[in-house]
């Protein structure tokens, strides 16, 4: 691999980590995924190399594919991630590379990042430049591809605010332009909300080519004692489709003993639906012609609690072996979605990892 090739060949070179873990997902809404992940990491002196290899098989028998008059769906994603990192004094500077394909979309990520520890290292400030170049393509339409480019930025700051607390300050703005409706969604127009034998027109999803997405976020870690933490996220989205979000986390974590960790955490999110989202169309004039039957372009609200275990065991000769369990059930209830009121799902997650 290149990992191994860069950091075999360099002078004082050295393979620090290496993990994978599989994560499975199913739903009641006919969706299954499973995806194992490969990692390996690398340094040589002031310089890192991190390579990380993704599968993503996924089912589906879905509302939105049966109203879309489309059979069962299985489809596999891969993805190839490498990053880069060379940190001097204070600053540590930072590129990664996303490249991701599948049988309908492919996808080129760019990461360009720099990060400062600044006051006896209490205080960092990091900044990262997104960008995106992806193809939108329709299965057995080898003429169909559509560009979608996106470009963006992030913001953080992370303050020590005193020996057991810890807070963090985040904005990310992302502008993409291109095709994003989905080539094989259809919008019913009229009364019955969905395209089965009684809806009296059924056409294309169109939904704008531009976006523009904003989020602020706000994370607080705080120790209690020895053996116990408590953090809280919270994030705020909204973009200029009008969708507005909001997201609260709060997590406990216990250490068991100097090796292991259980985490609880609660997750609670609702958005509101988009400018041009109805459950049902009647007028399209009314939505300045855009159409869509994405459930995630309408309002919904989600409950998440998820546990998790992880166990550190290290060696005599300076090998950390680390394993780990994390289990997460969650529902989502759409509000105005003709055709699904909500839907349970549970994630498992296994880890294994060596770090040398």
């Amino acid at each position: 691999m290149l990992l191994v090739a860069v950091v075999g060949c360099g002078h004082g070179a050295s393979l620090t980590q290496a993990s994978s873990d599989v994560y499975v997902r199913s739903d009641t809404d006919a969706t299954t995924i499973v995806s194992p992940t490969v990692r390996l990491a690398g340094e040589a002196g002031d310089a890192t190399l991190a390579t990380t290899a993704t599968v993503d098989a996924w089912t589906g028998a879905s509302v939105d594919i049966i109203t879309a008059a489309t059979g069962r769906i299985d489809e596999r994603r891969y993805e190839a991630n490498v990053t880069a990192g060379y940190h001097v004094d204070v600053v540590t500077l930072s590129a990664n590379y996303r490249f991701s394909t599948e049988n309908d979309y492919q996808s080129h990520g760019v990461t360009l990042g720099g990060k400062a520890e600044l006051a006896n290292k209490n205080t960092t400030l990091g900044a990262d430049l997104l960008l995106a170049d992806d193809t939108v393509g329709r299965s057995g339409d080898p003429t169909f591809a559509e560009p979608v480019k996106s470009i963006g930025g992030k913001l953080a700051l992370a303050q020590i605010l005193d020996r057991a607390t810890l807070a963090e300050l985040g904005w990310q703005t992302v502008v993409v332009d291109g095709f994003q409706s989905s080539p094989y969604r259809f919008v019913a127009i009229g009364d019955i909300g969905t395209c089965d034998s009684m809806a009296p027109f059924c056409i294309p999803e169109q939904v704008p080519d531009r976006r523009i997405r904003n989020a602020l976020t706000l994370r607080a870690r705080r120790a209690l004692g020895h053996d116990f933490s408590t953090g809280l996220d919270y994030r705020f989205y909204f973009d200029d489709w009008g969708i507005m979000g909001h997201a609260l986390q709060p997590d406990l974590a216990w250490r068991l003993s100097e090796t292991q960790l259980v985490s609880l955490r609660y997750r609670y999110a609702t958005q509101s639906e988009a400018f041009f989202y109805r459950p049902r169309y009647f007028d399209v004039a009314k939505t300045d012609g855009f159409v869509t039957r994405d459930r995630k372009l309408s309002a919904l609200l989600a409950n998440e609690v998820g546990l998790s275990y992880q166990h550190r065991i290290e060696s005599d000769d300076d090998r950390v072996i680390t394993w780990g369990l994390r289990t997460t059930l969650s529902r989502t209830d759409y509000l105005a979605f003709v055709g699904l009121d909500h839907v349970w799902s549970l994630e498992l997650t296994a880890l294994f990892g060596i770090e040398l």
